[in-house]
């Protein structure tokens, strides 16, 4: 390890759950039933993918900074004199952080579920606009908000759901 790799964003890891014969499945094109009794399914719901994943949340928060241009000096008898030399400035400041969630996500014909202590979610497959696959992770992008999802492989997770839409 050099010195350089202390700069280098750490990636987290999944250890995966979902059983082998569920995966190779998916990956030919047919969508396992998987029975749970952690959530509760509608009447029609079935379930097809459950596995542990780590919700990444992103927040900014704006901090505006006022700056005046001004000066005071001593008056006659106790009175204080104060100029202002034009306007100020406003900075604006985006202070952005990172929250990770460890969970497990489900995935139904209906809903994805993120279930987890802190940030769980549940949306229904009809609100997704945009699926983005990657080895380790997966972007779901709805029209209000992005979902950033490290799962133990982003592909499958794909394939599930372009099966079920």
């Amino acid at each position: 390890m050099g010195f350089l790799d202390l700069f280098k964003p750490k990636v987290p890891v999944v250890q995966s759950i979902l059983p082998q014969a569920a995966v190779d499945e998916i990956l030919h094109g047919r969508l396992p039933i998987l029975n749970t009794d952690k959530i509760f399914l509608k009447s029609g719901e079935r379930c097809h993918y459950i596995d542990k994943a780590i919700y990444e949340k992103r927040s900014v928060q704006k901090r505006y900074i006022r700056r005046n241009r001004g000066t005071s000096y001593p008056g006659i008898f106790f009175k204080s004199v104060r100029h202002s030399y034009g306007g100020g400035t406003t900075d604006v400041v985006d202070n952005v952080q990172y929250s990770t969630f460890r969970g497990i996500l489900y995935i139904t014909n209906r809903r994805m579920i993120f279930v987890g202590e802190q940030g769980g979610f549940d949306k229904k497959l009809d609100e997704l606009i945009a699926i983005t696959p990657y080895s380790n992770c997966v972007e779901l992008q709805t029209s209000k908000e992005t979902y950033k999802i490290f799962v133990p492989n982003g592909t499958v997770v794909h394939a599930v759901l372009q099966m079920v839409r």
